[in-house]
């Protein structure tokens, strides 16, 4: 069986997966369900790899550099002063990284986001919110 990540690596490559931003040559950029922190992306690797050090070095290294242009990518278009990115895996052992853009203003700023994983639901986008978003992205990357 497939895990969920490899899905949704599947439903991307055949254009089905409405959160996608972009494709990179070793990953896919989506775009947060939720926006509990404003600009939260997902990287997820194409293939199935359960650490980074499964990763052949080539590869991993120029996942590395996806990564690098995803956290330049979200600066230039997200006003936050940290990013927070994490790859746990605990729950899907698929290689992704989260990216949370962490704002000055939040109530919880210095805590880790996930401590706010109670109140993701809440923070769902709608689909108008999820297009404007993905364009907004997509605009910045073509300029990066």
């Amino acid at each position: 069986m497939k895990c969920a990540l490899c899905k949704r690596v599947e439903s991307s490559r055949k254009g089905e997966y409405p959160f996608l931003i972009h494709e990179f040559p070793h990953s896919y950029l989506y775009l947060g369900e939720h926006q509990f922190y404003q600009g939260y992306c997902v990287l997820v690797t194409k293939k199935h790899y359960r650490e980074m050090t499964d990763m052949p070095e080539k590869e991993r290294n120029e996942f590395f550099l996806e990564m690098m242009t995803v956290h330049k990518l979200l600066e230039k278009t997200f006003n936050f002063k940290k990013m927070n990115m994490e790859s746990l895996g605990n729950v899907v052992a698929h290689i992704h990284w989260h990216f949370f853009p962490r704002y000055e203003t939040e109530p919880y700023f210095t805590n880790p986001p996930f401590l706010q994983m109670d109140q993701f639901e809440q923070a769902r986008i709608d689909t108008t919110t999820r297009e404007e978003l993905i364009e907004k992205l997509k605009t910045s990357l073509r300029t990066l």
